[in-house]
Protein backbone atom coordinates (compact mmCIF):
# COMPACT_ATOMS: atom_id res chain seq x y z
CA UNK A 1 0.00 0.00 0.00
CA UNK A 2 0.99 3.46 -0.70
CA UNK A 3 1.11 5.39 2.70
CA UNK A 4 1.29 8.94 1.43
CA UNK A 5 -1.50 7.96 -0.73
CA UNK A 6 -3.40 8.27 2.49
CA UNK A 7 -5.20 12.00 2.33
CA UNK A 8 -3.40 14.82 3.62
CA UNK A 9 -5.38 17.38 1.80
CA UNK A 10 -7.92 17.90 4.17
CA UNK A 11 -9.00 19.43 7.52
CA UNK A 12 -10.91 19.21 10.48
CA UNK A 13 -11.35 20.80 13.65
CA UNK A 14 -11.14 18.11 16.97
CA UNK A 15 -8.78 17.27 19.27
CA UNK A 16 -6.72 14.24 19.41
CA UNK A 17 -6.83 11.70 22.35
CA UNK A 18 -7.66 14.07 24.63
CA UNK A 19 -10.21 14.66 27.65
CA UNK A 20 -11.44 18.14 28.05
CA UNK A 21 -11.29 19.68 31.36
CA UNK A 22 -10.12 16.44 32.86
CA UNK A 23 -6.97 15.55 34.71
CA UNK A 24 -5.75 12.17 35.11
CA UNK A 25 -8.53 10.07 33.28
CA UNK A 26 -9.29 7.91 35.80
CA UNK A 27 -13.05 9.02 36.80
CA UNK A 28 -14.80 6.86 34.76
CA UNK A 29 -14.06 4.15 36.78
CA UNK A 30 -13.28 5.22 39.85
CA UNK A 31 -15.29 5.89 42.96
CA UNK A 32 -16.21 9.33 44.80
CA UNK A 33 -13.94 9.25 47.80
CA UNK A 34 -17.36 9.20 50.00
CA UNK A 35 -18.70 6.52 48.07
CA UNK A 36 -22.11 8.49 47.29
CA UNK A 37 -23.48 7.43 50.15
CA UNK A 38 -23.30 8.96 54.04
CA UNK A 39 -22.61 11.85 55.11
CA UNK A 40 -20.54 13.85 52.64
CA UNK A 41 -18.43 16.88 52.82
CA UNK A 42 -16.17 19.47 50.69
CA UNK A 43 -13.03 18.77 52.37
CA UNK A 44 -13.51 15.05 52.91
CA UNK A 45 -15.11 13.46 49.68
CA UNK A 46 -15.95 16.93 47.23
CA UNK A 47 -12.80 18.60 47.00
CA UNK A 48 -11.09 15.27 45.80
CA UNK A 49 -13.42 15.10 43.05
CA UNK A 50 -13.10 18.83 41.93
CA UNK A 51 -9.83 18.91 42.03
CA UNK A 52 -9.18 15.80 39.74
CA UNK A 53 -11.69 16.14 37.30
CA UNK A 54 -13.23 20.10 37.49
CA UNK A 55 -10.34 22.26 38.34
CA UNK A 56 -7.90 21.91 35.02
CA UNK A 57 -10.50 24.47 33.46
CA UNK A 58 -12.64 25.94 36.57
CA UNK A 59 -9.81 27.54 38.28
CA UNK A 60 -8.72 31.16 38.64
CA UNK A 61 -7.22 32.38 35.58
CA UNK A 62 -9.06 29.77 33.27
CA UNK A 63 -11.54 29.40 30.68
CA UNK A 64 -14.19 27.79 32.42
CA UNK A 65 -15.90 30.74 33.38
CA UNK A 66 -15.93 30.68 37.71
CA UNK A 67 -13.52 28.82 39.55
CA UNK A 68 -14.19 25.32 42.25
CA UNK A 69 -10.71 25.72 44.04
CA UNK A 70 -11.95 26.79 47.11
CA UNK A 71 -15.00 25.78 49.22
CA UNK A 72 -16.40 29.23 48.96
CA UNK A 73 -16.44 28.63 45.82
CA UNK A 74 -17.79 25.24 45.32
CA UNK A 75 -20.61 25.67 47.59
CA UNK A 76 -22.26 28.47 45.46
CA UNK A 77 -22.25 25.72 42.69
CA UNK A 78 -23.45 23.21 44.48
CA UNK A 79 -26.79 22.33 43.08
CA UNK A 80 -25.43 23.22 39.31
CA UNK A 81 -22.37 20.97 40.06
CA UNK A 82 -24.82 18.13 40.57
CA UNK A 83 -27.22 18.44 38.08
CA UNK A 84 -24.31 19.05 35.25
CA UNK A 85 -22.78 15.92 36.54
CA UNK A 86 -26.01 13.79 36.59
CA UNK A 87 -26.55 14.85 33.17
CA UNK A 88 -23.33 14.05 31.71
CA UNK A 89 -22.86 17.81 30.84
CA UNK A 90 -20.06 17.66 33.14
CA UNK A 91 -16.82 16.80 32.55
CA UNK A 92 -17.76 17.34 28.85
CA UNK A 93 -16.96 14.02 26.90
CA UNK A 94 -19.72 13.19 24.34
CA UNK A 95 -18.92 9.51 22.77
CA UNK A 96 -21.48 8.52 24.88
CA UNK A 97 -22.69 4.45 24.60
CA UNK A 98 -26.27 4.41 23.47
CA UNK A 99 -29.23 2.01 22.68
CA UNK A 100 -28.09 1.86 18.82
CA UNK A 101 -23.99 2.35 19.81
CA UNK A 102 -21.94 0.33 22.37
CA UNK A 103 -18.34 1.18 20.66
CA UNK A 104 -15.74 -1.49 20.80
CA UNK A 105 -13.81 -0.97 24.16
CA UNK A 106 -12.97 1.89 26.32
CA UNK A 107 -11.77 5.03 25.66
CA UNK A 108 -8.66 6.43 26.65
CA UNK A 109 -8.22 9.70 29.23
CA UNK A 110 -12.54 9.34 29.56
CA UNK A 111 -13.14 12.17 32.32
CA UNK A 112 -16.74 11.08 33.15
CA UNK A 113 -17.44 10.74 36.75
CA UNK A 114 -18.47 7.09 38.31
CA UNK A 115 -21.84 6.58 39.57
CA UNK A 116 -20.24 6.80 42.91
CA UNK A 117 -19.46 10.44 42.42
CA UNK A 118 -22.37 11.81 40.84
CA UNK A 119 -23.63 10.34 44.41
CA UNK A 120 -21.51 12.02 45.91
CA UNK A 121 -22.04 15.40 44.54
CA UNK A 122 -25.96 15.26 44.68
CA UNK A 123 -25.31 13.85 48.99
CA UNK A 124 -23.36 16.84 49.22
CA UNK A 125 -25.61 19.84 47.42
CA UNK A 126 -28.80 17.97 48.87
CA UNK A 127 -27.50 18.33 52.20
CA UNK A 128 -26.98 21.93 52.03
CA UNK A 129 -22.90 21.39 50.64
CA UNK A 130 -21.12 20.87 54.38
CA UNK A 131 -17.82 22.02 54.56
CA UNK A 132 -16.52 19.45 56.64
CA UNK A 133 -12.98 19.29 58.75
CA UNK A 134 -10.00 21.12 56.61
CA UNK A 135 -7.58 19.52 59.27
CA UNK A 136 -9.08 16.12 58.16
CA UNK A 137 -9.47 17.16 54.64
CA UNK A 138 -9.05 13.65 52.18
CA UNK A 139 -4.95 14.26 50.86
CA UNK A 140 -5.20 16.09 47.36
CA UNK A 141 -3.68 13.97 43.95
CA UNK A 142 -1.37 15.72 42.63
CA UNK A 143 -2.20 17.35 39.34
CA UNK A 144 0.96 16.47 36.76
CA UNK A 145 0.99 19.52 34.22
CA UNK A 146 0.13 18.82 31.10
CA UNK A 147 3.57 19.22 29.75
CA UNK A 148 5.31 16.39 27.74
CA UNK A 149 8.01 14.66 29.33
CA UNK A 150 11.24 16.02 26.65
CA UNK A 151 10.54 18.80 24.56
CA UNK A 152 13.18 19.08 21.74
CA UNK A 153 11.70 21.89 19.70
CA UNK A 154 9.31 24.66 20.39
CA UNK A 155 7.65 26.54 17.77
CA UNK A 156 6.95 30.53 18.98
CA UNK A 157 5.76 33.54 17.13
CA UNK A 158 6.77 37.26 18.18
CA UNK A 159 3.45 39.03 17.14
CA UNK A 160 0.52 37.70 19.93
CA UNK A 161 -3.07 38.03 18.99
CA UNK A 162 -5.25 40.56 20.20
CA UNK A 163 -8.80 39.04 21.66
CA UNK A 164 -11.65 41.63 22.36
CA UNK A 165 -15.28 42.01 22.11
CA UNK A 166 -17.73 39.65 22.22
CA UNK A 167 -17.66 37.27 19.17
CA UNK A 168 -15.46 34.13 18.96
CA UNK A 169 -12.37 34.70 16.90
CA UNK A 170 -10.41 31.90 14.74
CA UNK A 171 -6.55 33.28 14.30
CA UNK A 172 -4.13 30.44 12.00
CA UNK A 173 -0.38 30.82 12.99
CA UNK A 174 1.83 29.34 10.38
CA UNK A 175 4.77 28.13 12.15
CA UNK A 176 8.06 26.89 10.15
CA UNK A 177 10.23 23.47 11.93
CA UNK A 178 12.43 24.03 8.79
CA UNK A 179 13.08 20.49 9.10
CA UNK A 180 16.11 19.89 6.34
CA UNK A 181 14.98 16.10 6.18
CA UNK A 182 12.24 13.90 6.74
CA UNK A 183 11.21 14.24 10.73
CA UNK A 184 9.28 11.48 12.61
CA UNK A 185 7.16 13.50 15.71
CA UNK A 186 5.90 11.40 18.41
CA UNK A 187 4.76 13.83 21.00
CA UNK A 188 2.97 17.60 20.43
CA UNK A 189 1.43 19.57 22.88
CA UNK A 190 0.26 23.43 22.65
CA UNK A 191 1.90 25.34 25.25
CA UNK A 192 -1.07 27.83 26.09
CA UNK A 193 -0.27 31.39 26.43
CA UNK A 194 -3.70 32.96 27.46
CA UNK A 195 -5.81 29.99 29.42
CA UNK A 196 -8.61 32.83 30.24
CA UNK A 197 -9.40 32.95 26.35
CA UNK A 198 -7.98 30.26 24.73
CA UNK A 199 -10.87 27.89 24.06
CA UNK A 200 -9.45 25.16 21.30
CA UNK A 201 -6.30 24.62 19.14
CA UNK A 202 -6.19 22.35 16.15
CA UNK A 203 -2.59 21.85 14.53
CA UNK A 204 -1.98 20.57 10.96
CA UNK A 205 0.53 19.77 8.79
CA UNK A 206 0.66 21.87 5.73
CA UNK A 207 2.80 22.41 2.40
CA UNK A 208 4.74 25.35 2.70
CA UNK A 209 3.20 26.64 -0.59
CA UNK A 210 -0.10 26.12 0.77
CA UNK A 211 0.25 28.17 4.41
CA UNK A 212 -1.74 30.60 4.81
CA UNK A 213 1.26 32.95 5.62
CA UNK A 214 4.97 33.11 6.57
CA UNK A 215 6.94 31.83 9.66
CA UNK A 216 4.71 33.69 12.79
CA UNK A 217 2.36 35.18 10.43
CA UNK A 218 -1.57 35.26 11.63
CA UNK A 219 -4.42 35.06 9.73
CA UNK A 220 -8.07 34.74 10.22
CA UNK A 221 -10.00 31.76 9.62
CA UNK A 222 -12.69 29.12 10.30
CA UNK A 223 -13.04 26.53 8.80
CA UNK A 224 -9.09 25.67 8.92
CA UNK A 225 -6.57 25.44 6.23
CA UNK A 226 -4.94 23.10 3.48
CA UNK A 227 -3.39 20.37 5.31
CA UNK A 228 -3.96 17.27 7.62
CA UNK A 229 -4.59 17.90 11.29
CA UNK A 230 -2.54 16.15 13.44
CA UNK A 231 -3.30 17.06 16.96
CA UNK A 232 -5.32 19.59 18.89
CA UNK A 233 -5.96 21.14 22.61
CA UNK A 234 -9.00 21.51 24.42
CA UNK A 235 -8.86 23.29 28.02
CA UNK A 236 -7.69 20.34 30.62
CA UNK A 237 -6.31 18.86 27.55
CA UNK A 238 -3.14 16.82 28.33
CA UNK A 239 -0.50 16.40 25.56
CA UNK A 240 -0.94 13.87 22.50
CA UNK A 241 1.49 11.24 23.38
CA UNK A 242 1.46 8.76 20.89
CA UNK A 243 1.80 4.89 21.58
CA UNK A 244 5.33 3.40 21.56
CA UNK A 245 6.56 2.65 17.85
CA UNK A 246 3.99 5.12 16.07
CA UNK A 247 5.22 8.56 14.79
CA UNK A 248 4.23 11.45 12.42
CA UNK A 249 6.17 12.01 9.89
CA UNK A 250 6.37 15.78 8.88
CA UNK A 251 8.55 16.61 5.34
CA UNK A 252 11.08 19.12 4.62
CA UNK A 253 8.48 20.89 2.57
CA UNK A 254 6.17 20.73 5.66
CA UNK A 255 5.14 23.65 7.99
CA UNK A 256 2.81 23.43 10.99
CA UNK A 257 -0.60 25.61 11.08
CA UNK A 258 -1.88 26.53 14.27
CA UNK A 259 -5.30 27.25 14.11
CA UNK A 260 -6.40 28.93 17.41
CA UNK A 261 -10.33 29.60 18.69
CA UNK A 262 -10.59 32.77 21.16
CA UNK A 263 -13.51 33.09 23.31
CA UNK A 264 -13.30 36.61 24.38
CA UNK A 265 -14.33 37.24 28.06
CA UNK A 266 -16.40 40.66 26.84
CA UNK A 267 -14.91 42.48 29.22
CA UNK A 268 -11.51 43.00 28.68
CA UNK A 269 -8.71 43.14 25.91
CA UNK A 270 -6.56 40.00 26.11
CA UNK A 271 -3.33 38.97 24.14
CA UNK A 272 -1.85 35.32 23.47
CA UNK A 273 1.08 34.16 22.30
CA UNK A 274 0.27 29.91 22.42
CA UNK A 275 3.65 27.85 21.14
CA UNK A 276 3.74 24.31 20.26
CA UNK A 277 6.25 22.04 21.22
CA UNK A 278 7.57 18.63 19.80
CA UNK A 279 9.46 15.96 20.78
CA UNK A 280 11.42 14.25 18.39
CA UNK A 281 11.28 10.20 18.20
CA UNK A 282 15.02 8.68 18.81
CA UNK A 283 13.97 5.71 16.83
CA UNK A 284 12.02 5.02 13.80
CA UNK A 285 8.90 4.11 14.41
CA UNK A 286 7.19 0.70 13.10
CA UNK A 287 4.12 2.52 12.52
CA UNK A 288 2.85 5.50 10.91
CA UNK A 289 -0.01 7.31 11.81
CA UNK A 290 -1.94 8.88 9.12
CA UNK A 291 -5.74 10.99 9.45
CA UNK A 292 -7.87 9.68 7.05
CA UNK A 293 -10.67 11.81 6.14
CA UNK A 294 -14.48 10.43 5.23
CA UNK A 295 -17.41 12.48 4.09
CA UNK A 296 -18.51 15.65 2.98
CA UNK A 297 -15.39 17.93 2.83
CA UNK A 298 -15.04 19.02 -0.48
CA UNK A 299 -16.78 17.41 -2.46
CA UNK A 300 -20.93 16.98 -1.58
CA UNK A 301 -21.91 13.88 -3.72
CA UNK A 302 -18.92 11.49 -2.95
CA UNK A 303 -20.24 8.56 -1.44
CA UNK A 304 -23.43 10.36 -0.73
CA UNK A 305 -26.71 8.20 -0.25
CA UNK A 306 -29.80 9.18 -1.47
CA UNK A 307 -32.02 11.39 0.91
CA UNK A 308 -35.44 12.48 2.53
CA UNK A 309 -35.23 15.96 0.06
CA UNK A 310 -33.70 15.03 -2.59
CA UNK A 311 -35.32 15.87 -6.08
CA UNK A 312 -33.33 13.40 -8.52
CA UNK A 313 -29.61 13.28 -7.85
CA UNK A 314 -28.79 12.62 -3.96
CA UNK A 315 -28.24 15.91 -2.69
CA UNK A 316 -26.46 17.61 0.24
CA UNK A 317 -29.21 20.32 1.20
CA UNK A 318 -30.33 20.89 5.27
CA UNK A 319 -33.90 22.59 4.46
CA UNK A 320 -34.51 25.88 6.52
CA UNK A 321 -36.52 25.14 9.62
CA UNK A 322 -36.38 21.30 9.67
CA UNK A 323 -35.50 18.97 12.58
CA UNK A 324 -34.20 15.81 12.42
CA UNK A 325 -32.35 16.36 8.48
CA UNK A 326 -30.23 13.34 7.58
CA UNK A 327 -27.42 13.00 5.24
CA UNK A 328 -25.86 9.83 5.07
CA UNK A 329 -22.63 8.56 3.43
CA UNK A 330 -21.21 5.19 2.81
CA UNK A 331 -17.58 4.69 1.44
CA UNK A 332 -15.87 0.69 1.15
CA UNK A 333 -12.39 -0.04 2.69
CA UNK A 334 -9.47 -0.45 -0.67
CA UNK A 335 -6.98 -2.79 -0.23
CA UNK A 336 -5.20 -2.87 2.71
CA UNK A 337 -3.35 -5.78 2.96
CA UNK A 338 -4.63 -9.26 4.82
CA UNK A 339 -4.40 -8.07 8.52
CA UNK A 340 -5.93 -4.79 8.11
CA UNK A 341 -5.13 -1.47 9.43
CA UNK A 342 -5.47 -0.93 13.12
CA UNK A 343 -7.92 2.21 14.10
CA UNK A 344 -6.30 4.17 17.20
CA UNK A 345 -9.09 7.04 17.38
CA UNK A 346 -12.18 8.18 15.57
CA UNK A 347 -13.79 11.72 15.50
CA UNK A 348 -16.23 13.58 13.86
CA UNK A 349 -17.10 16.96 12.23
CA UNK A 350 -19.84 18.80 11.87
CA UNK A 351 -20.61 22.96 12.51
CA UNK A 352 -23.76 24.66 14.46
CA UNK A 353 -26.84 23.19 12.52
CA UNK A 354 -25.31 19.63 13.30
CA UNK A 355 -27.06 17.31 16.47
CA UNK A 356 -26.11 13.99 16.11
CA UNK A 357 -23.17 12.31 14.35
CA UNK A 358 -22.70 8.58 14.11
CA UNK A 359 -20.20 6.36 12.10
CA UNK A 360 -20.36 2.57 11.73
CA UNK A 361 -18.32 -0.31 10.20
CA UNK A 362 -20.33 -3.06 8.59
CA UNK A 363 -17.63 -6.41 7.75
CA UNK A 364 -17.43 -10.00 9.26
CA UNK A 365 -18.77 -8.03 12.11
CA UNK A 366 -21.09 -4.71 12.63
CA UNK A 367 -19.33 -2.17 15.00
CA UNK A 368 -20.43 1.20 15.73
CA UNK A 369 -17.22 3.11 16.19
CA UNK A 370 -18.73 6.29 17.46
CA UNK A 371 -21.85 7.85 18.03
CA UNK A 372 -22.17 11.46 19.74
CA UNK A 373 -26.01 11.92 20.13
CA UNK A 374 -25.67 15.70 21.49
CA UNK A 375 -23.62 17.22 18.88
CA UNK A 376 -21.62 20.33 20.46
CA UNK A 377 -19.31 22.31 18.34
CA UNK A 378 -17.65 23.88 21.04
CA UNK A 379 -16.22 20.21 22.56
CA UNK A 380 -15.09 18.25 19.13
CA UNK A 381 -12.57 15.60 20.18
CA UNK A 382 -10.30 12.49 18.86
CA UNK A 383 -11.64 9.92 21.54
CA UNK A 384 -8.77 7.22 21.64
CA UNK A 385 -9.07 3.12 21.87
CA UNK A 386 -7.70 2.24 25.07
CA UNK A 387 -5.76 -0.68 23.83
CA UNK A 388 -2.80 -1.56 22.87
CA UNK A 389 -2.20 -2.16 18.64
CA UNK A 390 -3.14 -5.69 18.35
CA UNK A 391 -6.35 -4.91 20.34
CA UNK A 392 -7.61 -2.14 18.47
CA UNK A 393 -10.31 -2.07 15.82
CA UNK A 394 -9.35 -2.67 12.20
CA UNK A 395 -10.21 -1.64 8.90
CA UNK A 396 -10.01 -4.05 6.67
CA UNK A 397 -10.55 -4.57 2.58
CA UNK A 398 -14.13 -4.32 1.74
CA UNK A 399 -15.59 -3.34 4.69
CA UNK A 400 -18.47 -0.70 4.61
CA UNK A 401 -18.22 2.31 6.71
CA UNK A 402 -21.35 4.33 6.85
CA UNK A 403 -21.67 8.07 8.15
CA UNK A 404 -24.89 8.99 9.52
CA UNK A 405 -25.47 13.27 10.25
CA UNK A 406 -28.15 15.01 12.23
CA UNK A 407 -29.06 18.24 11.82
CA UNK A 408 -31.52 20.68 13.09
CA UNK A 409 -31.96 23.90 11.29
CA UNK A 410 -34.61 25.31 13.34
CA UNK A 411 -34.83 27.79 16.07
CA UNK A 412 -34.72 25.39 18.80
CA UNK A 413 -31.60 24.81 18.31
CA UNK A 414 -29.66 27.13 20.45
CA UNK A 415 -26.34 26.31 18.56
CA UNK A 416 -27.92 27.66 15.26
CA UNK A 417 -29.72 30.76 17.27
CA UNK A 418 -25.91 32.23 18.05
CA UNK A 419 -24.81 31.41 14.84
CA UNK A 420 -27.84 33.53 12.57
CA UNK A 421 -27.39 36.78 15.69
CA UNK A 422 -23.73 36.91 14.57
CA UNK A 423 -24.56 36.58 11.10
CA UNK A 424 -27.45 39.32 11.75
CA UNK A 425 -29.96 37.08 10.21
CA UNK A 426 -33.47 36.42 12.22
CA UNK A 427 -34.69 33.10 10.95
CA UNK A 428 -32.67 29.96 9.24
CA UNK A 429 -31.76 29.32 6.03
CA UNK A 430 -31.19 26.56 3.68
CA UNK A 431 -27.69 25.38 4.46
CA UNK A 432 -25.42 23.34 2.18
CA UNK A 433 -22.11 21.96 1.87
CA UNK A 434 -19.24 24.79 3.08
CA UNK A 435 -16.74 25.68 6.02
CA UNK A 436 -18.79 29.13 6.83
CA UNK A 437 -20.56 28.89 10.10
CA UNK A 438 -24.06 28.15 8.37
CA UNK A 439 -22.69 25.78 6.13
CA UNK A 440 -22.23 22.08 7.26
CA UNK A 441 -20.16 19.30 6.54
CA UNK A 442 -20.73 15.06 7.40
CA UNK A 443 -16.68 14.13 8.10
CA UNK A 444 -15.47 11.34 9.99
CA UNK A 445 -11.69 11.24 10.90
CA UNK A 446 -10.02 8.23 11.45
CA UNK A 447 -6.55 7.68 12.97
CA UNK A 448 -5.12 4.98 10.74
CA UNK A 449 -1.65 3.44 11.72
CA UNK A 450 0.03 2.13 8.39
CA UNK A 451 3.17 -0.06 8.60
CA UNK A 452 6.70 1.67 7.90
CA UNK A 453 8.21 -0.31 5.54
Amino acid sequence: MNQRAISRACWVVMSVGLAACADDGDGAGAGGAGGGVGDVTYYQDVAPILNRSCAGCHQTGQIGGFSLDTYESAKASAGVLAANAESGVMPPFDAVETDECDPPGTWRDDPRLSDDEKETLRAWADAGAPEGDPNDATPAEPIPPPELDRVDLELTRDVPSTISGDVDLFHCVTLDPAFAEPTWVDGIHINVDNPLVAHHAITSIVKRADAPGADGEVTDCFGGTAGIMVHGWVPGGKPFDLPPGVGISIQPDEVLVVQMHYHPTGTSVEEDASSIQLRLAQTAPSWELFVQLRGNASNASEGLLPGPNDTAEPEFLVPANVEGHVEEMQYTVPEVGPEGLPLLFVGGHMHYVGRDFKVTLSGAEDECLLQIPEWDFNWQLFYQYDAPIEGLPRLRTGDTLRLRCTYDNSMGNPFLGKALDEQGLAAPVDVTLGEASLEEMCIVALGVLVPVP
